[in-house]
Parts: structure tokens; sequence; C-alpha cells
């Protein structure tokens, strides 16, 4: 599921009271879905206007992104923290512009040999989950034609999300 993401550039040397206007603020026009330090995530492109009309009031910079939110139970593989985070709330995100997510399947013949594919597609993985019961991996962008040929070579199939 993607997620809008605006990541402040909040100013050094303000008194908490700056602060305390703008989460008084924010928290009159929008519902964040979810937070990280200086990093507001959304559900809609109304909230974010509404958010970046307030920050310019303020003249607080700020950097849009999507993120790609996976459940909270998803398998994270040691790279996963390169791209992306675990918010506060136990939330796991990934920078949506660096990933792709794709799902594997066998090609019925002699030559199929899933679980060697998998093993060696495990060290370039970033997370795995659940998703209406079909098992989806999540990859580096760069990967992507890797993983087609390790699919490949050993009888294999993945089908990939197109990047957002």
């Amino acid at each position: 599921m993607v997620k809008i993401g605006l990541m402040l550039d909040m100013p050094e040397g303000k008194l908490p009271g700056f602060y305390a206007q703008i989460v008084k603020g924010l928290a009159q026009r929008v519902s964040l879905f979810d937070r990280d330090k200086e990093l507001l995530v959304l559900n809609t492109i109304e909230e974010r206007d509404a958010v970046l009309e307030l920050l310019e009031h303020y003249h607080i910079p700020s950097e849009e992104m999507q993120l790609l939110l996976i459940p909270s139970d998803s398998y994270l593989f040691p790279a996963f923290s390169d791209y992306g985070f675990t918010s506060r709330a136990e939330r796991h995100y990934l920078y949506a512009h660096l990933v792709s997510t794709f799902r594997f399947s066998v090609i019925q013949n002699a030559q199929s040999n899933p679980e060697n594919a998998l093993l060696q597609m495990e060290e370039h993985l970033l997370a795995r989950f659940l998703d209406d019961n079909i098992l989806n991996f999540v990859v580096d962008l760069q990967f992507i034609e890797l993983i087609e040929r390790i699919a490949i070579a050993y009888g294999c199939s993945v089908e990939f999300d197109l990047p957002r």
C-alpha cells in the first residue's frame, strides 16, 4: 500500500513553543497515519496539501516521497534498513522509488528447482510478506534483471510490480 511521506527540514535553534505550534496546527488539519522523527506519513493528497500549507506558513522546507507500507508481520532481511524503516508504531515502510515487489512461481517441469532459486535470490531480498495469501518479495530495482535470470535458470518465473 503506497503512502505519502513528507520529510521535514526543521530549523535549528527554535524555541519549544515553535514546535508546539506546528504540532497543534497539524492536529487541527490532518490525522497523521504515522510518523517517524521528522517524517510524516499521510494517506491522501488532500492531507499532504494541508500539511504543505502549514509548513509554508512556518517556512519549513520538506521533501515529498512515496512510501510502500508492508504488513507488520513481514520478514525483514538484513538490507531492509538501507531501503526503509520501521516507525515508532511498528509499521514497516520502504522508499518506493528504490524497490519493487514481485511474486515467485514454479514452472512445472523436470528442471524446476524452486528451493535453489529462492536460496540464490535471498541474498538480494529486502523483505517478504503475504498479501491476500500470496507470497510477495521486495528487491532493489537494480536487481530486477538478476532475479529474473535466477528464476529462469531454475525453471521458475517471477512477476514484478511496476515501480511507482
